[in-house]
């Protein structure tokens, strides 16, 4: 019976060294981020042409998290990133109006885990590219 408890004890401790150790797969992690931040901006932009009134997406640099507003500045829809953070300089915020068209044009950089992401958005239509 000691050497059964003792076997499973052994076992139990290079479980546990083992699991504690397993790499982790962050490129999976940083897919998963940019694609949800892109979903995110598309529903600012969907949500702007199912009201058919401009929402605002601000950037808070502080807290690492993106803010939809309506346009009257009630917020709507807040995301906070969980591996990416928001890199200085760029777009501080921009408008999604009323047919889906943004009012500015310019890139807002993330930085995830080793790697900058850049998305680039262009003055019309809303659209946006993803650069790596």
């Amino acid at each position: 019976m000691m050497e059964m408890m003792l076997t499973l004890a052994v076992v139990s401790i290079l479980l546990m060294l083992t699991v504690q150790s397993a790499p982790q797969n962050n490129a999976h992690t940083v897919d998963r981020e940019v694609d949800n931040i892109a979903f995110f901006f598309q529903l600012a932009q969907t949500n702007a042409l199912n009201t058919k009134q401009a929402h605002v997406v601000e950037f808070d640099r502080t807290k690492h998290r993106i803010v939809i507003k309506s346009g009257y500045g009630e917020t709507l829809e807040t995301y906070t990133l969980n591996t990416c953070k928001i890199l200085q300089g760029g777009l501080s915020g921009f408008l999604y109006k009323s047919n889906g068209d943004t009012n500015a044009f310019g890139t807002i950089r993330f930085h995830c885990m080793d790697e900058t992401v850049n998305f680039v958005f262009q003055i019309q239509k809303g659209r946006f590219r993803i650069e790596r």
